[in-house]
């Protein structure tokens, strides 16, 4: 007999069950893919630095003079060091290599980033292939990282010619790889990949210009640095640790986070849509357990069928929920893992199986707690509907008599929600959570294209255009300011001889080492200096700008990190002698993640090792953008490399804006879908409880579509009232979600809002989903029959 009235249930109740089975179905794939992200993106960053052996500290000296020196004095006095490996790169101009494709020859675009010629034979900061493993290359075979594949336009197979010095050899690409260490366009660094004989060629030859790597684990990081700058080697240019290179990978954190925050939403989504879908139903069938009440059947075997029939959908629904769940994680975390190795959604098999127990769990939960209403129901009650037919409070909801003049379907979408709040509070709630969730990624976007963003990167919003790599064809890269000036002067004048009238200022990049006056303990710390006419663009948050000879200014990191304050004295080695100076400003950027000086620009640095160049700022009485001059000279100069603030911006944050704008019209589309799914399923319940209602209405008169034109109504004010909700909520995300996320990478700016397009354009297309979702649902109120009134409490 159970099996019997089980299988008619089924079959008669075949909307309401399929409705139940499809949200059970989606909460296992929602829930058990976002616990599966969450786990794999958050532990992101550590698993591939674990990986790909980072050590916890790296060197690099500018040639190999004092190796012997430094290999001595981290063997024997290195602070708690375990082991060490150290290594040889060769620096490469980017105008040493050329491609080639059907016999013509194109430049290579670095973007912007150093350049390094090494092998994969190390045992630390390793390369793999880009799904993860280990790799050898054969001699004239070569490797290089996706990123610069893909700008370069280089697929394996193709040819790159590399002209350093007197050796001049001809490579084939023959894959693309994930490089932990030189692989973020953040770090500003990129390394080519070639065979121990063919990285030896180019090594073991005089003029090769090489630069020292030290790996060095040890058991005090901040403590071997801090020994190591007070040793006073000469040649080491930087020491980096390894939360500075996990720091660099914020940025691509940015579309973690966001998979993070989409999963907890879903998750809530899908608890909240379940439970209410659940009691729902149950409700529903009041009316049949009356019935079985009134004929001697016991609450315990109501129970019993109630709870077999919920463990028969729900156990079928998570079952293919958890078969959907592994592709739909692996998918989703596809995106992100473009410029790290993750683990593989799949790996974690137990966590999507436990999510699936759990939502059974939770099912059945639901349903026994609804189930045990039932006893305290009699069977005249449940007949019913659950309702005894008394009420002693007054209904909620707004009077007809005092709204005689408001069009009947306005008023009866109005009333029903204000007469069933809780009803409607799960829709509202997932409206809102799907408009905060679009205007995360566009308010990122945003702020990544705004002034304030470029002067972050030391970069004039206001000049005409920028430009890099302006050396000269085989004459390597410039290694001090004076070069660096007198390729600006050179520049300057081939522009004015092509009818330009323009102003080069050049931001040159050192380490050099500091120390406060009266004190020990020596920090090394990347200072630009500002060369040029355009020399006050740069803000501050405290004090001013260092304009004097003995004047400096740091960060807002460096100096909470080494307990200054403006105004103390600093010394600093420069040009092999002391120099002193005073502290006027702090401020707060990117450059070298958030922890830098900024050298006044009257000092003379011209015998200090350059380590790099920032894009060199030119200004000129111009009409045009700097996109569109970007362009322009491009054309005039291609030899070097034009571009406008966002370009340089992208090259710096490793092209997450792009990222970010690929993925927009994706997410605009899933969440459109989810709540597109939740309105018709929402608004197909709604009908089936209300059959009695709409027969009344249409036995007096009212037709179909004007019936459906009421139901369509509710869904939109409860689509308004949750967008309402979602503008304070979306300035918290701003404030909690987004500021946090810039700020790691050393500093904080305003989250940037355009409101007709995060207020108006996303969520006018949300609601065109609701509103065509809601005009599909309500098509099966042409099937309701006059008879149905006798539904009708």
């Amino acid at each position: 007999m159970l099996q019997r009235i089980l299988k008619k249930d089924m079959k008669r109740r075949k909307s309401v069950n399929i409705i139940l089975f499809i949200f059970i179905t989606l909460a296992s794939v929602f829930l058990s893919s976002s616990v599966n992200n969450i786990l794999v993106v958050s532990s992101a960053v550590d698993y591939y630095m674990d990986r790909a052996a980072v050590p916890e500290v790296s060197l690099f000296t500018a040639g190999t003079d004092e190796e012997q020196e430094i290999n001595d004095w981290i063997e024997n006095e290195g602070p708690l060091v375990r082991s060490y490996e150290s290594g040889i790169l060769v620096i490469l101009a980017e105008k040493s290599i050329t491609l080639e494709r059907g016999g013509i020859e194109t430049s290579f675009n670095s973007n912007g980033a150093s350049i390094y010629l090494g092998t994969s034979d190390a045992d630390h900061c390793k390369v793999f292939d880009e799904n993860g493993k280990s790799f050898s290359l054969n001699k004239g075979e070569i490797a290089m990282t996706s990123g610069v594949m893909e700008r370069n336009g280089l697929e394996p197979g193709d040819k790159i010619r590399i002209a350093e010095g007197s050796v001049d050899k001809e490579f084939t690409v023959r894959l693309s790889t994930k490089d932990a260490g030189f692989g973020n366009d953040m770090a500003g660094m990129t390394r080519l990949i070639v065979s121990e004989s063919d990285f030896t060629m180019y090594k073991l030859k005089p003029e090769a210009d090489l630069l020292g790597m030290y790996y060095v684990d040890t058991d005090g990081a901040a403590d071997f640095v801090r020994e190591l700058n007070d040793q006073g080697f000469l040649s080491v240019m930087n020491s980096v640790t390894r939360a500075t290179y996990a720091m660099a990978y914020s940025f691509d954190m940015v579309m973690a986070s966001l998979l993070i925050l989409i999963g907890i939403c879903l998750i809530l989504i899908a608890m909240l849509v379940l439970r209410f879908t659940l009691v729902f139903t149950i409700e529903e069938d009041y009316r049949e357990i009356g019935i079985m009440k009134a004929v001697g059947m016991k609450g315990f075997a109501i129970k019993k069928l109630y709870l077999i029939k919920y463990l028969v959908l729900v156990a079928s629904g998570s079952i293919i929920g958890l078969a959907a769940s592994v592709p739909a994680s692996s998918m989703m975390v596809k995106g992100v893992s473009k410029n790290m190795i993750m683990e593989d959604a799949g790996a974690n098999l137990w966590v999507n199986i436990i999510c699936t127990l759990l939502i059974i769990l939770l099912v059945m939960l639901f349903c026994y707690c609804c189930t045990n209403r039932l006893n305290k129901v009699s069977a005249i009650a449940a007949i019913r509907g659950g309702q005894t037919g008394e009420r002693y409070s007054g209904r909620g909801g707004i009077r007809l008599h005092r709204r005689s003049r408001m069009p009947v379907a306005v008023f009866l979408g109005i009333n029903d929600m204000l007469s069933h709040v809780r009803r409607y509070l799960v829709m509202i709630i997932t409206f809102g959570i799907s408009f905060v969730l679009i205007t995360i990624p566009l308010n990122t976007i945003n702020t990544m294209k705004s002034s304030e963003m470029a002067s972050k990167f030391c970069l004039d919003p206001d000049s005409a255009v920028y430009v890099k790599d302006i050396e000269k064809q085989g004459e390597g890269s410039f290694k001090s300011s004076k070069d660096l000036i007198e390729g600006m002067e050179r520049v300057r004048s081939e522009l004015k001889d092509a009818g330009y009238d323009a102003e080069l200022t050049g931001i040159p990049i050192y380490f050099l080492q500091y120390e406060q006056a009266g004190k020990t303990g020596k920090s090394k710390i990347a200072t630009v200096q500002a060369l040029g006419p355009n020399t006050g663009f740069m803000t501050y948050q405290e004090g001013s700008a260092p304009v004097l000879e003995n004047e400096i200014a740091f960060s807002k990191d460096i100096m909470k990190e080494n307990g200054w304050e403006i105004g103390d004295s600093i010394e600093a080695a420069i040009n092999g002698k002391e120099e002193k100076f005073i502290i006027t400003g702090i401020y707060s950027d990117y450059t070298q993640l958030g922890r830098s000086a900024r050298m006044n620009p009257v000092m003379d640095c011209s015998n200090e090792i350059m380590f790099d160049y920032w894009s060199i700022i030119v200004d000129m009485d111009t009409d045009s953008s700097q996109s569109e001059m970007a362009e322009e000279l491009n054309k005039l100069f291609p030899d070097y490399g034009w571009s406008d603030a966002q370009e340089v911006i992208d090259r710096n944050v490793g092209g997450i804006q792009q990222s970010l704008q690929e993925m927009m019209i994706p997410m605009t589309a899933l969440l459109c879908a989810i709540i597109m799914l939740i309105t018709f399923l929402m608004e197909r319940l709604f009908i089936v409880r209300e059959k009695g209602e709409i027969a009344m209405m249409k036995s007096i008169g009212y037709r179909n579509g004007y019936i459906r034109l009421w139901q369509i109504l509710r869904m939109i004010w409860a689509a308004v009232i949750s967008m309402a909700a979602a503008v304070p909520l979306s300035l918290l995300a701003n404030h909690f979600v987004l500021r946090p996320i810039f700020a790691i990478m050393g500093a904080e700016l305003k989250i940037q809002v355009i409101p007709w397009q995060v207020y108006g354009v996303y969520p006018g297309i949300l609601m065109a989903g609701i509103i065509i979702a809601a005009g599909i649902g309500t098509i099966n109120v042409k099937k309701i029959n006059i008879r149905e009134l006798s539904n009708l409490e």
